[in-house]
């Protein structure tokens, strides 16, 4: 007994019509207006206590300052107190300690960014990362939008199977949408960042992100018998 069976991928046929697997997604550049900025404040030394109230005024003269500045949000990351060791001969002998405070500025206020650099390089702080990225509020608002536009994506594209398949309507079994968003090397517009050096002014571009919304999902469409030659 010779048994055959033939799959075609995406398409199922079942009693109340043709099951068909559709995805569509939709995608946007969209410009960075939020800023994140990451620093710490360290210091070496083997008087702990010492060492404690300076990273705490360093970091209360920063807060102090950035606090006058309008629309930053000031948030401590962390906080460590590690021992530093020395290797001899026969152990590790403990020869200072080093504190570490950490904090993240957050704001949109993207042209203000070279003068709390200069308030966290003059307070004695060390920059530790900066990057632009979309806000929340920006990056939902845009996905509601091409989450409308992959939708009709997918029912132009379910109209079309219909039609290849001499059907007259569908209807949707199910649909999934889901949303992804990545910051690629586009450049759109720059700030120029103060440093230690006046002579030295890099650019630093705020760049675009690409917002990216899914959509996939069954439509069963009416079912069609197809005469064979």
């Amino acid at each position: 007994m010779l048994v055959c069976s033939f799959a075609f991928q995406g398409i199922a046929e079942e009693k109340q019509g043709t099951v068909v697997s559709l995805s569509a997604e939709a995608t946007a550049e969209v410009p960075n207006d939020e800023v994140v900025v990451n620093f710490r404040v360290e210091e070496r030394g083997k008087k702990l206590d010492a060492l404690r109230k300076r990273v705490n005024q360093m970091s209360a003269s920063i807060k102090q300052s950035l606090a006058k500045e309008k629309g930053v949000k000031l948030k401590t990351s962390s906080r460590r107190v590690n021992p530093v060791w020395k290797p001899n001969q026969y152990n590790s002998v403990r020869e200072g300690w080093v504190v570490v405070q950490s904090a993240t500025i957050t704001s949109k206020h993207l042209d203000d960014v070279p003068r709390w650099l200069n308030i966290i390089e003059h307070a004695g702080a060390k920059l530790q990362n900066l990057s632009f990225r979309v806000s929340d509020t920006l990056r939902r608002n845009t996905q509601e939008k091409l989450r409308i536009q992959a939708i009709q994506q997918f029912r132009i594209k379910a109209v079309t199977v219909s039609k290849a398949l001499d059907a007259t309507s569908f209807s949707i079994r199910h649909l999934n949408t889901g949303n992804s968003h990545s910051p690629p090397p586009v450049h759109r517009r720059e700030v120029v960042m103060m440093s230690k050096s006046r002579n030295a002014a890099p650019a630093l571009s705020l760049g675009d992100s690409r917002i990216t919304v899914s959509v996939n999902g069954d439509i069963v469409v009416e079912q069609t018998i197809f005469k064979v030659d």
